[in-house]
This record gives structure tokens, sequence and C-alpha cells, in this order.
């Protein structure tokens, strides 16, 4: 679920056939939203043995955003990222684009999952209660930052969780996506210790964005990894911070 803090938030991320987790998060107060990911894919099976490089974040219209899950079969021409990609294109907003993106996922993920079954009969074992999770940011033609974030769940008989949110001057947003226990584990230590005072400025929001996807990469290195990768959303467009495996 999208948190709340003393802040709001939001993002979306990517994890496939050849990608095995993904660490994404999004800080948004009203006028501006902080992405970051990481930009480690690990080649799956029956134990992870090399990984590579590859850009999370996709930028498309004003809208940035990212999946996590599984989010690639080839065989089966799944695509879910470029799915979300296709949406935000001929969509006019973060929650049109949130829909599109659902109703062409919903059709095509179960034979991805029927796959991705037959050929990891194991990993599929152990994520069959997970989820497919996207998350959107852009900016309104007013200037408000708009977020959405969708949880697939793998098991068609529970319900699809949607969360739409705009941003707002007083209080900022946070939703991290794919692995999230080091970050779920600061941000109970930011609460509890009032850590959100004051932080509602993009070089804070950025410097606690870097700083979650820096945790998830040392409490679980062989699945999550740099380089890093920062945007920032504002009623400018979209920007890259930090291109980490996004290199233009």
């Amino acid at each position: 679920m999208i948190r709340k803090c003393a802040i709001f938030l939001a993002a979306v991320l990517l994890v496939g056939q050849f990608g095995y987790a993904t660490s994404g998060v999004a800080l948004y107060v009203k006028g501006f939203a902080v992405m970051a990911a990481d930009g480690r894919v690990n080649e799956i099976g029956p134990k992870i043995a090399t990984h590579g490089n590859k850009c999370k974040i996709d930028v498309v219209n004003r809208m940035a955003g990212m999946v996590a899950g599984l989010s690639e079969e080839q065989d089966v021409g799944f695509d879910a990222r470029t799915l979300l990609r296709e949406a935000m294109e001929r969509s006019g907003s973060v929650s049109e684009a949130a829909g599109a993106a659902e109703g062409q996922i919903r059709q095509t993920l179960p034979a991805a999952l029927r796959e991705f079954q037959k050929a990891n009969p194991n990993q599929f074992q152990q994520r069959a209660n997970g989820s497919l999770q996207i998350l959107i940011a852009g900016i309104s033609s007013a200037g408000d930052v708009q977020v959405a974030r969708l949880s697939i769940p793998y098991d068609e008989s529970r319900p699809v969780q949607r969360d739409d949110a705009t941003g707002a001057d007083d209080h900022v947003g946070i939703a991290p996506i794919g692995e999230t226990a080091a970050i779920d584990r600061d941000l109970d230590r930011l609460h509890s210790t009032n850590g959100w005072s004051g932080k509602g400025n993009p070089t804070d929001l950025e410097k606690m964005a870097r700083r979650f996807i820096a945790l998830e990469i040392v409490d679980k290195p062989l699945r999550v990894g740099p380089p890093v990768t920062i945007i920032q959303v504002d009623g400018s467009g979209v920007h890259f911070v930090e291109a980490g495996a996004c290199q233009q």
C-alpha cells in the first residue's frame, strides 16, 4: 500500500524472465516528485548465476513509470513494461494510464504466469502469493503531482489493488515498490523519530530516495544492485538527476 507520512508519494518498477528483483521508490509533494530505482537484472534459474544492468524507469508523455514483478515472458509475448509505455503514450493523465495498463496486463498476465510456472516451478511456488506492481507519476495541467499504484495479484481470485493520489503542500508521500523490507524498516524509524520534518524540498527528497535504494542494495546484494537511477518530475517535465542504467 502507499504509505502516508507527514508527506505522500509515487513511482513504478520492473523485473521479468531475466530479472529477479527490483527496488524502487518515489516521494512527492504538490509540485514535484523524486523517483529512484536500482539497475540490476539477474538471470533466473535454479540459482542466480549472472547479472547485468537495465533501465527500470520509463519516461513517456511527461510521465514516469516502473514495473515490479513478473514483467516479461518472451515465449508468450508478454512484456508488462511495453504495455505500460503504450498506456502512458496514449493517455492524458496518470489515472487514465494506470487504467489502460491494468486492462491490458490483466488480459495477458495469466498466460505469462503459466509459462513461468512451467519453466521455473520452484520460483513460481515462492511467488504464487505475490503480484505484479505498477507505479506511475506525472504532472497535471494545473501543475499538481498525480500518482497511481497498481498491484495485480498472480492469484486471479484476489482483487486488484489500486491507489490514486495527488500531491499536497502540507505532506510528502512515499511508495516503495518491489523489494522493500529495508525501506519499510527505515520508514518506521523515520516515523518514530519525526524524521520527515522539513523534508518537502527536492534536495532532501532526492537524498532520501537514494538512501532507500542503497539500504535495499545492502540488505539484498544478490537481488538488488547498482547503478541507481534518480528522476525528478516537475512542472517542466521529467528530468534525469542521475541516469544510472538509463543512459541516453
